[in-house]
């Protein structure tokens, strides 16, 4: 028998939300046995947490023993209790080194309910998100996305910084 937490998600750490509308991110750092020919940033996997109790649920997936190994992706199809009328874009950096930096976005319901279940673009219904290796990659990223919005339409967009950087010596955002 085998646990989750002691062999493929051995290496993980919290991405604490930036603010209370958004979830935790629990990153999994696959071993590279479990993700073989994954790219660097491929081989992380977030979850994606929006309570104490999805915490405890997960962390308990984790542990339970079992016959084989498994994707922990018990929340990925979970709707989304949280909800906005605007998209949010918000930064996540890590608490140590190696590890990726997240943009995640919060998209409003109606938009995410346009596109295609079948191409499963959202995580929990209405989350997206990307990795980066650092923070001038994750900002880059943003004024990228930013200006694909607003081609758009004028769309109200609310900006979520962390308060924070694994970077000490970076300047605040």
């Amino acid at each position: 028998m085998v646990t989750l937490a002691t062999t493929l998600a051995r290496r993980r750490i919290y991405y604490p939300r930036p603010v209370e509308c958004l979830p935790d991110i629990l990153m999994i750092d696959l071993a590279r046995r479990s993700a073989p020919g994954r790219r660097a940033l491929k081989r992380f996997y977030p979850i994606l947490i929006e309570t104490i109790e999805e915490q405890s649920e997960v962390e308990a997936f984790l542990a339970q023993p079992r016959e084989e190994l498994v994707m922990p992706d018990l929340l990925v199809e979970r709707r989304s209790t949280f909800s906005k009328e605007h998209l949010t874009i918000a930064h996540y950096a890590p608490s140590e080194a190696a590890w990726p930096f997240v943009l995640l976005c919060q998209w409003p319901a109606e938009f995410a309910a346009k596109a295609s279940s079948q191409e499963r673009l959202f995580m929990r219904g209405i989350y997206t998100f990307e990795l980066f290796p650092d923070r001038n990659a994750l900002e880059e990223a943003s004024k990228v996305l930013l200006r694909s919005v607003e081609r758009e339409r004028e769309p109200r967009v609310e900006m979520v910084f962390p308060d924070w950087s694994a970077d000490p010596d970076a300047p605040p955002h």
